[in-house]
């Protein structure tokens, strides 16, 4: 082979090493560099238990991937627009990823779509929207998870009854879901008549208020339904004030300290639990894979459980109950 051949060959091979050691570099700082992750709850009210687990979560994923996180929420969970200005806020501040629980179904589809225009990760976690456009979605399998609250529900419906359900608040994608599987369930048995909706406006003091007008108003009432902790537990101050404990059976959602105590009391007949912890982290987890263009899985369901009175104190609900005590 003429020298200038070999010369020619020899430079091309030099040039690959280098181009690939660039490339391994690059990559390698990549993967080093700590992220930036925004997580925007629906609300930063301390009172709600259920986000405080999720945020512990959150901050958990974030020491252990060594990932920056910022977490952020609207007043409560009625305030759309301000949840809406905290994305766009985000949004400025060009973070990795934004990881959203959102707090309407349709409203928060236009900024949504601009966080992935800007090139921007998302990641949704707890409650969706009405689009496609998320890289991943962690959150409870809301519609079974109200079949299975449907589900308690008729375990202890013995005869005729009228059902009620309390929303905590309009077009949250976690509480139509959870109602659809309730009615899913009740719907159309000839011994049960569904009741309408009642929304609280994101207030537990409504919820207690929306059922003692309920109970007081219909006396044959004999069955709630709660689809969150603040409705529960408002549900169940109003059964227990008017000692109505052993004629109204009371399903609630998630495990706050007041709900436990319900249970406990039997005011509270079950309640489908959660698993706030294991959704913050894994939606942080998530949202990193995805900065980090690994293969992420579309929909990650955290999973739900039904507690009763009878079942609390079995060892493994016990670790469900109160992940944190013992550690």
């Amino acid at each position: 082979m003429p020298w200038r051949h070999k010369w020619f060959i020899g430079a091309i091979i030099v040039l690959l090493v280098v181009v690939a050691g660039l490339v391994y570099w690059s990559e390698g700082f990549s993967n080093k560099k700590p992220l930036n992750v925004t997580v925007i709850i629906k609300s930063h009210d301390a009172s709600i238990e259920f986000w405080q687990v999720l945020v512990d979560g959150v901050h958990e994923a974030a020491q252990e991937f060594d990932t920056k996180v910022e977490v952020w929420g609207a007043r409560d969970e009625t305030d759309v627009e301000g949840q809406i200005a905290l994305v766009e806020k985000a949004i400025v501040n060009r973070p990795d990823a934004i990881v959203l629980a959102a707090t309407d179904f349709d409203r928060l589809i236009p900024i949504c779509n601009k966080v992935v225009a800007k090139g921007i990760k998302l990641i949704i976690l707890d409650s969706g929207i009405n689009s496609n456009i998320a890289q991943s979605i962690v959150s409870t399998d809301n519609f079974k998870a109200g079949q299975e609250a449907g589900q308690a529900m008729l375990q202890e419906i013995k005869g005729p009854a009228k059902i009620g359900i309390l929303s905590y608040v309009k077009n949250a994608a976690s509480h139509i879901d959870r109602e659809k599987g309730a009615r899913d369930v009740l719907s159309g048995l000839p011994y049960i008549e569904m009741l309408d909706t009642y929304f609280v406006e994101g207030s537990e003091q409504k919820a207690y208020l929306k059922a003692k007008e309920i109970l007081q108003s219909n006396t044959e009432v004999l069955g709630i339904i709660g689809l969150n902790e603040p409705t529960s537990v408002g549900a169940g101050r109003a059964i227990r004030e008017l000692g109505m404990k052993d004629k109204v059976k009371l399903i609630g959602f998630d495990s706050s300290v007041n709900e436990i105590k319900l249970l406990d009391e039997g005011v509270m007949k079950a309640t489908v639990i959660q698993r706030p912890f294991q959704m913050g982290y894994l939606s942080v987890k998530t949202a990193v894979e995805a900065v980090r263009g690994k293969k992420i899985q579309k929909q990650i369901d955290t999973g739900s459980l039904v507690i009763t009175k009878e079942n609390m104190y079995e060892e493994e609900n016990q670790k469900l109950l109160f992940p944190f005590v013992g550690k």
